[in-house]
């Protein structure tokens, strides 16, 4: 891995309270002794909850886990052992534990790792009381409905090298881990909270970091399989050959990571290379019924001359059967990011047939049995199936917020729900407005609460922001969904997006460009943004061309068309304009001008320049105004 990689993480991150001062005292008993409390009990608790030791850093460990769930079980399990393990030992010669936790950015260099979410966690863990622990808002968040474990809110804490406050929580472990006679422990009170006496401000700090993926979560057992949950088989490699099987290994790593990235809907889960050995008595189902998942994704590697061919195959572990392949071909002449954009466009094939087959499973069986997260394939499904009007919008809200009534903290229901209302807010004319975007703001800002880690909590905030006037939040929320995956891009067009409506054309071209570039041969939404910034910007000719291809990859979608009427007779080709508004109004009876006004940005630079260009060309055209 190189370090301009990143990968979304929880970080744990633990300290042995005044370590420099117990190693002054008797250097090779401290030392015995945390050994031993490792080898006899901290080292086996890890292994418990799935966890796995990444490296040693002398008197610190970085771990593994497979969920935040467990980091935090085992966080709590370790305390709790270590208070009982130091109830006979004298008060100065205990080990005891400062442990903190988080969930952000990490950069990967080599074994090591570093970023935000890392320096965070560091920061929370000198809020912890000895034998304690202290863990983010977005930490407590995602196991608050998962644990019985109690919070107690510390409230916005400034801490060091962080130019933020950080929103800091204290689990409450019970009588187990009180802090001991004169040091200092966290206490909330119904007024401010303040801190009790310390003793302990000299001692000295040894990390122990523990950083977890949240999302590649380990199964649990239960009578049938999550809904979108797939397990990510090994790549296989041609036998004996080392440099491949290293590629093959690698690759697993990154299909697995893109996979989580892509949606908050999907489970994913890595099979160990061990637990492919069942294949051979049980198949692909007895794969599938070990890891608790309704489909696996498998594939081979092999060398033709001077390119590699990685062949992808999605199975339903209930049937063996094959849902979806894909074939990638890949140069040794490609780049990293050459290789990253060919798999991640590979993987958004198999995609849409994981969705199609959950599409077909969910709607195929009775509401009574479903589970929320069917509720929001449902409600998904009617994205495809029905045309984009508002009785569509508002049969897909009552959906997410059956959901939600089930599971309030679901994301991907959330994020329809937000995408629903803002469908509704720009398309009925009838709708309470006020209403629609107040709710909007409500369930985008739970969502990215409860999941700041992935790409579509942001995006989905950007553009409720846009709609509320809040033009500066809108970008940086955009921004923030950049960051966290500069190589997708969704966040690029969604800001290009952001741009056009912002009245900032050029630099809302620039950006689709970036973004066609990125999926060739185009990118529907990326080709519509250059085609509305060149018209915004006065290049008819270009704008007719943009448009006219993003007609190629997706005939089905309207607004191109709606564009292109204002193109051309701008262009003053009017016969083509007319065709174009002949069909806009064949597919969308009772479009005018003011129902295209409605569905705007509110943005003045934005409304000068579309008057000037955009609703001028539709007026040329004779497109209805009321």
């Amino acid at each position: 891995m190189t370090r301009d990689q990143r990968r979304l993480a929880a970080i744990v991150s633990a300290d042995v309270v005044g370590y420099s001062l117990l190693m002054g005292r008797d250097d090779s008993a401290t030392l015995a002794g945390l050994k031993a409390h490792r080898r006899e009990f901290i080292d086996p608790k890890i292994a418990e909850y799935g966890g796995r030791i990444v490296k040693t850093t002398g008197d610190g460990l970085l771990l593994e886990f497979p969920s935040v769930v467990d980091a935090v079980r085992c966080a709590v399990d370790v305390q709790r052992g270590m208070a009982e393990r130091n109830t006979s030992v004298p008060p100065e010669q205990r080990i005891e534990f400062r442990i903190g936790i988080n969930v952000g950015d990490i950069i990967i260099d080599g074994d090591d790792i570093f970023g935000d979410g890392v320096n965070v966690a560091a920061r929370l863990q000198t809020l912890a009381e000895p034998g304690g622990i202290c863990v983010s808002r977005v930490v407590r968040d995602q196991v608050l409905d998962k644990l019985s474990f109690a919070f107690e809110d510390l409230g916005a804490q400034q801490v060091k090298n962080i130019a933020r406050p950080v929103d800091a929580y204290r689990v409450a472990l019970g009588s187990g881990t009180q802090a001991a006679p004169g040091r200092r422990g966290w206490r909330r009170m119904r007024g401010p909270w303040r801190r009790l006496a310390a003793g302990i401000v000299a001692l000295g700090v040894a990390g122990v970091a523990v950083w977890t993926l949240p999302e590649l979560w380990k199964p649990k057992p239960s009578l049938t399989p999550p809904t979108l949950s797939v397990g990510v088989m090994p790549l296989v490699a041609p036998p004996g050959d080392a440099a491949m099987a290293q590629r093959a290994e690698a690759w697993t790593r990154d299909l697995t990571s893109m996979l989580v990235a892509s949606s908050t809907s999907i489970q994913v889960v890595p099979v160990p290379a061990a637990q492919t050995k069942a294949e051979g008595s049980g198949g692909i189902g007895g794969v599938a019924r070990t890891l608790n998942v309704r489909y696996l994704l498998e594939g081979q590697i092999r060398q033709s001359q001077e390119v590699t061919l990685l062949s992808l195959r999605l199975m339903n572990g209930a049937t063996g059967e094959q849902i979806g392949s894909e074939a990638i071909s890949l140069k040794e002449t490609d780049t990293t990011r050459d290789q990253t954009r060919a798999l991640r466009i590979g993987l958004g094939h198999l995609l849409g047939s994981l969705q199609s087959a959950e599409i077909r499973r969910v709607t195929a069986q009775p509401l009574g049995v479903a589970t929320p997260m069917d509720y929001v394939v449902r409600a998904g499904a009617l994205g495809r199936t029905e045309p984009d009007t508002k009785q569509r919008a508002r049969e897909q809200i009552e959906l997410y917020e059956e959901a939600l009534r089930r599971d309030p903290n679901l994301v991907p229901a959330l994020l329809g729900l937000t995408a629903a209302l803002l469908d509704e807010f720009v398309g009925d004319v009838h709708v309470d407005r006020e209403h629609a975007l107040r709710r909007a703001d409500e369930v985008s800002s739970r969502a990215v609460n409860l999941d700041p880690t992935h790409v579509s909590t942001w995006l989905r905030r950007a553009r409720v922001l846009l709609f509320m006037g809040q033009w500066d939040a809108s970008l940086e929320a955009n921004a923030r969904a950049i960051r966290l995956d500069p190589e997708n891009s969704w966040p690029i067009e969604e800001r290009a997006w952001l741009m056009n409506n912002l009245g900032r054309p050029a630099e809302a071209l620039a950006l689709a460009e970036r973004a066609v570039a990125m999926n060739p041969p185009g990118d529907y939404i990326a080709l519509l943004q250059a085609c509305n910034a060149h018209l915004m910007l006065g290049q008819f000719k270009l704008a007719i061309a943009d448009c006219e291809k993003a007609k190629g990859v997706s005939a089905e979608d309207v607004w191109a068309d709606v564009n292109l009427i204002a193109a051309y007779a701008l262009n003053g080709d009017m016969a083509k304009a007319a065709a174009a508004k002949a069909e806009v109004l064949r597919r969308q009876p009772g479009q005018t001008i003011a129902t295209l006004k409605y569905a705007d940005s509110l943005n003045p630079d934005y409304l000068r320049i579309a008057d000037e260009t955009y609703y001028s060309g539709l007026r040329m055209a004779g497109f209805p105004e009321k």
